[in-house]
């Protein structure tokens, strides 16, 4: 078996990587290549862009030069009658949503319960936006007053806790009649209440 020496074996891998690189482009043959392919993708774009718009301007312009004065005057007002309603109707609809707003604020109600309920709630009719906000007023008030009531109920269905050799209930008032050594006792035995009683 023939050994190599060092220099041997350095361009036998520099004639491979030269063939490897055989056909591959350079870095900056590749950047030359997208920035072509995306200049003429973009320069496609814009003239389709163009095109259309060059399309629509002349059929408008047509249609207008066969219109007569009267009825060209006709076509601009009910085209800034529509803008003017169209601005109207948005300045209305943000109105609304200010007195939605103080509606709710007024009820109490938490701006996370709300924030995302704000356009199903508000529409460009006051009439409309102060019945669908009142009605969510209510609903959410009665809802929280049931879940209010059965948490209380189940609440007192919880049994106090029993301390001592006798299972005795310790209240507060009792608690606040202990001596010193009882309410140590005490607070070994119930640390939780123990915290609840010193509040």
């Amino acid at each position: 078996m023939a050994e190599f020496t060092q220099e041997q074996i350095d361009e036998m891998i520099n004639n491979k990587v030269t063939e490897a690189r055989k056909g591959l482009f350079s870095e900056e043959e590749v950047n030359k290549r997208v920035t072509s392919e995306t200049d003429r993708r973009v320069e496609s774009g814009i003239q389709k862009g163009l095109e259309t718009s060059k399309l629509k301007w002349e059929t408008e312009y047509s249609e207008r030069a066969k219109l007569s004065a009267d009825e060209l005057a006709k076509k601009e007002y009910d085209e800034k009658l529509k803008d003017v309603s169209l601005r109207e109707q948005n300045i209305k609809k943000r109105a609304n949503n200010l007195e939605a707003r103080d509606m709710l604020s007024e009820a109490q109600i938490p701006k996370s319960q709300y924030d995302k309920l704000m356009t199903m709630l508000v529409s460009d009719d006051v009439d409309i936006t102060k019945s669908n906000v009142q009605n969510f007023i209510d609903s959410y008030t009665s809802s929280k007053s049931e879940i209010e009531t059965r948490i209380k109920s189940e609440y007192t269905k919880v049994p106090p806790p029993k301390v001592g050799p006798g299972n005795e209930v310790v209240t507060i008032k009792e608690f606040a009649k202990m001596g010193y050594g009882d309410k140590l006792k005490f607070k070994t035995t119930n640390p939780e209440q123990y915290k609840e009683f010193i509040k």
